[in-house]
């Protein structure tokens, strides 16, 4: 009998499933693959994975053909093999102790081996797109690459590949460790804890037990399940946190190690996972109806994972998505997994197209134009068409500066780099100023005019209407780290020492004009914030943020910076009775300002812009803009787009009124 041709001609709706024959770990893996109609394909799952570059030395035989998959692949493959049905299976008695039914894991993660049946493996057939499609088939992959939305939505399970687990015992108790702190040792290693629940993530079974015993995903199951415990609970264990100790308290209370335990090392890794970074397996979990991390032989349910990446990252224990300088501690990698999450769980799974673009901004691409068409099927712009505009239909053989062009602006493209046009490919070192976070934007520097764009002559340049309010008079030096959580850093005290002194010219300067001096010292902070609190309020509907800013300022600056005055009266009764709110000041400021410059103006205004301003470069407010923006003159009309600011005094339509009143309006033309 001839042998069965690996790929065959697919039709225009048509997809391959692979069914994988059972075997044990050491065995060749084998599997046989059919075309199937979308609309008549059986149940099947679909797997979520990186890719990676490193080839497996091994091939397995696809249609008794034999072919090469990567190293990361084939690991998957054998975790997704069933084990045959057979007595010689070796699996765990009940009694295990790890085991979920008596692991506070229960109910969201198991382990391969507690199965006796196997039945809860990969009996389904499954879609892998690196077998599935025709990789030597260009017309194939662009015509399978458009319906990787529809796979992945109709998939009855959709698996992710987390890579292989560790089981080897972890060195989290040194010699040097003997004086770890009490709680610590307590969660980890002593005599079973009394009043704390026999199935609590980190109760200790027997004297001399603790989870790292048996490797990593046990520790990391164990975060896991407390953190969902939290989620359940609510708010009620939670508390404002003032200085650094706070947060050994906080960990206590929340059911955690203290902040410098080694644990945290363990889940900071597991979060870190290259998974987690890439941009095709956004839209692959987002859109799954149903989906379960898989690492070694365990399988723990996405959703478990992605709620505790959210509480994690609403709970004070996320890193800042900038490299920090100095120890993490307790500070987990969780922002891209909750960013999923949020995403799944968001009614009909879509954002809008601008909102992905920057989620993917920070995500790691093969190819620069995929930061595009992945976006594309999570685009709420997209939702109810399957036809895109002729310029922005993926094609692979275009350069991709072309695609994120012609996406900024649907014309024709032969210069270099426009100022104008995002670079994609590129992550942002600086927050946007209007973020995901704000549903409705709160600034209206515009004042609600409509984009008006001009005729230009030069089919390169972006011609658009606006208003030459202000220009750059000084600035200070950039803020390039800050401190972890309530530890503020040199680079933080230098900057917001600078701005002051900027601020204070104003008020000397103002003074003599019969200026409010505690309205400069307010707007100071209004602008060291973007005008928004730590959770994106304004903050004139939030009067005990200007508390907590001055409380944060007189903390670290005592009297160089004098503000107490700009507190209310009781302030200093209340710091008595509670703890300091200092905290959401510095991460408001720390996320307006990090890699932004602070100046001011010649008409006396202050503000937060990018790192790139130079003096006399002019604050535009382009109609259509709910920001103003920095521009950089360079003669004839042309303009450079730097960025954009925030500029008190100019975020609500002021520049806009003046224009009515008999101003002057001009058009930009941006190169």
């Amino acid at each position: 009998m001839s042998e069965l041709p690996i790929y065959e001609p697919l039709g225009p709706n048509s997809i391959r499933l692979i069914s994988i024959v059972p075997g044990f770990s050491s065995e060749t893996i084998r599997c046989s693959l059919n075309a199937v109609d979308m609309n008549q394909a059986p149940t099947y799952d679909a797997l979520s994975y990186v890719w990676g570059t490193e080839l497996s030395d091994e091939p397995i035989t696809c249609n008794g053909k034999k072919i090469i998959v990567t190293k990361n692949l084939i690991n998957a493959l054998r975790h997704l093999r069933p084990l045959p049905r057979w007595e010689s299976v070796i699996s765990w008695p009940t009694d295990h102790d790890l085991h979920s039914i008596r692991n506070a894991w229960r109910g969201f993660a198991t382990n391969r081996q507690e199965k006796q049946e196997h039945t809860n493996y990969q009996q389904n057939a499954i879609w892998i797109d690196a077998i599935c499609i025709n990789q030597n088939d260009n017309i194939e992959r662009a015509s399978q690459v458009k319906l990787m939305d529809v796979i992945y939505t109709n998939a009855a399970l959709v698996k992710i590949w987390l890579g292989k687990a560790d089981d080897s015992p972890l060195n989290l108790y040194a010699e040097q460790d003997v004086s770890l702190p009490s709680q610590r040792r307590q969660l980890w290693r002593q005599r079973p804890q009394r009043n704390v629940p026999s199935d609590a993530p980190f109760h200790v079974k027997r004297p001399g037990f603790h989870l790292g015993q048996y490797g990593k995903m046990p520790v990391i199951l164990a975060f896991i399940a407390q953190a969902l415990r939290n989620v359940n609970a609510g708010n009620d264990h939670r508390t404002e946190l003032g200085s650094s100790a706070d947060t050994i308290h906080r960990n206590l209370l929340c059911g955690f190690p203290s902040p410098s335990s080694k644990e945290w090392d363990v889940i900071r890794e597991f979060f870190s996972n290259q998974w987690f970074q890439r941009i095709w397996v956004m839209q692959e979990v987002v859109l799954a109806k149903q989906a379960i991390a898989i690492m070694g032989n365990w399988q723990i349910e996405w959703a478990a994972i992605g709620q505790a990446a959210a509480w994690f990252q609403g709970n004070g224990f996320a890193l800042p998505t900038i490299t920090l300088r100095g120890e993490m501690e307790d500070l987990l990698p969780v922002s891209k997994a909750a960013a999923m999450w949020h995403m799944h769980s968001t009614p009909g799974k879509r954002q809008p197209l601008l909102q992905v673009l920057q989620d993917f901004r920070g995500r790691q691409a093969t190819v620069n134009a995929d930061r595009v068409y992945a976006a594309f099927s999570l685009a709420e712009e997209t939702r109810r068409t399957n036809h895109l505009h002729p310029l922005i239909e993926p094609a692979y053989d275009k350069p991709y500066y072309e695609v994120y062009r012609n996406l900024a602006l649907p014309r024709g493209r032969t210069s270099p780099w426009s100022s104008w046009v995002p670079d994609w490919s590129q992550q942002k070192m600086s927050t946007e100023l209007i973020s995901q976070g704000q549903r409705v934007p709160v600034y209206n520097a515009d004042g609600n005019q409509y984009l008006t764009i001009g005729a230009s002559t030069d089919p390169e340049c972006f011609s658009v209407q606006g208003v030459n309010a202000d220009v750059i008079q000084q600035y200070g030096d950039r803020l390039l780290s800050y401190g972890i959580q309530h530890k503020a850093s040199k680079g933080e005290h230098e900057f917001v020492l600078s701005a002051w002194k900027l601020a204070a010219h104003l008020i000397r300067d103002r003074y003599r004009r019969g200026s409010n001096e505690l309205s400069i010292k307010r707007t100071l902070i209004l602008t060291l914030t973007a005008g928004l609190t730590d959770t994106y309020q304004p903050i004139e509907e939030d009067l005990g943020f200007i508390d907590a800013a001055v409380d944060w300022l007189l903390k670290h600056f005592d009297h160089q910076i004098p503000v107490s005055n700009l507190s209310r009266d009781w302030i200093w009764l209340k710091s008595i009775w509670t703890p300091s709110s200092a905290g959401r000041f510095h991460k408001a400021f720390t996320r307006v300002c990090l890699c932004r410059r602070f100046f001011v103006t010649e008409g006396g205004l202050m503000g937060i812009g990018p790192d790139t301003i130079e003096n006399g470069d002019m604050i535009a407010v382009l109609f259509g803009g709910k920001v103003p923006y920095v521009v950089r003159q360079l003669g004839e009309g042309r303009y450079l787009l730097v960025g954009e600011c925030y500029v008190a005094g100019l975020m609500s339509g002021e520049a806009v009124e003046e224009w009515k009143r008999g101003g002057q309006a001009e058009f930009f033309n941006l190169v």
